[in-house]
């Protein structure tokens, strides 16, 4: 598994990295840290800021796991030819995670497209980044960065919103197919949080869809099996909208979302966004 954090100088990055850093020492996943400094690109400096926020990440990550035995300890050195600018290269000593990769990147340029890419280019499972929680879940000076992320992401995306405890998971489940990687993270932020899970099945008006509530069933009955106790429902996609007002408060709001998804036909303007940015908690979308 590959951890994907991107991160900013503001208050909900730190809380974000914390998430981030539970599900890496939990899983063992591979990590990286990056920082989008907004411009074009060449050699520009490195924003003092910026480069003082990623700093301290590294160092928070690094010295959460307890005791001896981290896998991510930087004691593997060797030399690797590092690019210096087109054409060049130098050989340099670098050390590197004795067990699992751990990474610090900064991209420059457009920071939704940055951190999209980078995700595709290492393969990341998992996408972490906090926003704000007022005002529409934003990311300072760059205005639609959380949306845009969870929307055009190839793989799942978690939304920490602010420090505070998780006490439920309410996990919509809107299509037939479920991943098994889906299905694997979401047992961990259970585990990891001790959280009530209730999955709900979002039904279609016009009379329950038997496809709708036998994948209802495969779901619960899979965390039940790994002695997750876990509460099922079905909802109208119709009071979709309405539910997560009314219900999300110390919760963890969590989106199944795939090709077919049936929420894309009921809310076809940028759905993934506009839930993103209406839920006052956490919010994560699973692929």
């Amino acid at each position: 598994m590959r951890i994907l954090f991107a991160g900013d100088e503001q208050p909900y990055s730190a809380y974000a990295l914390k998430e981030a850093a539970k599900l890496a020492m939990n899983t063992w996943a591979d990590m990286t840290l990056l920082g989008i400094q907004p411009g074009g690109g060449g050699a520009a400096a490195v924003d003092p800021a910026l480069n003082l926020a990623l700093t301290r990440y590294r160092e928070s990550f690094l010295n959460a796991w307890e005791g001896e035995g981290s896998p991510y300890a930087m004691a593997n050195w060797q030399y690797e030819w590092i690019p210096l600018k087109e054409g060049v290269l130098e050989e340099k000593l670098v050390c590197r995670g004795s067990k699992k990769d751990f990474k610090v990147r900064l991209r420059q340029g457009n920071v939704a497209a940055g951190i999209l890419a980078e995700a595709r280019e290492e393969g990341a499972d998992l996408i972490v980044l906090g926003c704000s929680r007022g005002g529409g879940s934003q990311w300072a000076g760059a205005p639609g960065v959380p949306q845009k992320v969870a929307a055009d992401a190839d793989c799942s995306v978690l939304l920490v919103k602010e420090e505070q405890p998780i006490t439920r998971i309410l996990a919509c489940l809107d299509q037939t197919h479920v991943s098994q990687s889906s299905l694997e993270i979401l047992n961990q932020m259970v585990t990891l949080h001790g959280a009530q899970l209730e999955v709900i099945g979002l039904n279609p008006e016009g009379g329950l869809k038997k496809e709708v509530y036998t994948r209802l069933i495969e779901v619960g009955d899979y965390y039940q099996e790994r002695n997750i106790k876990v509460t099922t429902r079905l909802t109208e996609i119709a009071d979709f909208e309405s539910f997560i007002s009314q219900e999300t408060q110390q919760d963890l709001l969590a989106l199944w979302m795939g090709k077919k998804s049936l929420l894309q036909r009921f809310f076809p303007r940028d759905w993934v966004g506009r839930f993103v940015a209406k839920s006052q908690t956490s919010v994560m979308v699973m692929r």
